[in-house]
């Protein structure tokens, strides 16, 4: 029996999933390429707006707005091609995904802005680059303006969070660099509440 869909509503989402068994995702440049070709054309095709996204390793970040439940199946579609692809490409069979990709509601303007920062720093943190504006399989440098994007990107809420201005690029790259601890990810600080970290158990969470 197919297990039930959860009942997502309309909202923004940080959605993520890892390899399972500790498996890597993408082997190769290449592949990351050959990864976000297809999420664009699942998100086009499911109607979802992509705010923000990082790809790493063994996992990826994604900002997602979406309008319903959809995303379940969006995500289904996007895990099963690409499973099957990267398989076949490199001789395995067994399960790629982790059965559940994790998803949060983001539940306010600064929640975004901090989810955002966590997605974007998320190379800095591994240590593949110090600039998180220089990781070419990422959107914060094409949100900054300092790059052409890769995949259409619905900029409007983070916009809206950074006040609007015209100035609101710039506000966003002088957030994003900025190196303090409390933002989860260069370190554990308890500057801000941990309700406002991307890991916080508050609002809710989803296991599709």
């Amino acid at each position: 029996m197919a297990r039930a869909l959860r009942a997502f509503q309309a909202g923004i989402y940080h959605v993520s999933s890892h390899g399972s068994y500790e498996r890597y995702l993408f082997l190769s440049d290449g592949e990351r390429e050959v990864f976000l070709n297809g999420l664009g054309r699942v998100l086009e095709s499911f109607q979802l707006g992509l705010v923000s996204y990082t790809l790493m390793g063994n996992h990826y970040h994604l900002l997602l707005r979406i309008p319903d439940a959809r995303v379940s199946k969006a995500m289904q579609r996007l895990h099963t091609w690409y499973s099957r692809l990267h398989n076949k490409l490199n001789g395995r069979s067994a399960h790629l995904f982790l059965a559940h990709f994790f998803a949060r509601e983001i539940e306010s303007d600064e929640d975004l802005l901090w989810t955002a920062r966590y997605v974007a720093r998320n190379p800095v943190a591994a240590g593949l680059v110090s600039d998180p504006f220089a990781w070419l399989w990422s959107s914060a440098a094409a949100t900054a303006g300092l790059a052409e994007p890769v995949l259409a990107l619905d900029l409007a809420p983070l916009q809206t969070a950074l006040g609007e201005t015209p100035n609101w690029q710039q506000r966003y790259r002088k957030f994003i660099e900025q190196a303090a601890e409390e933002d989860g990810v260069m370190g554990e600080g308890r500057q801000r509440s941990q309700s406002r970290r991307p890991d916080s158990n508050r609002g809710p969470l989803h296991y599709e």
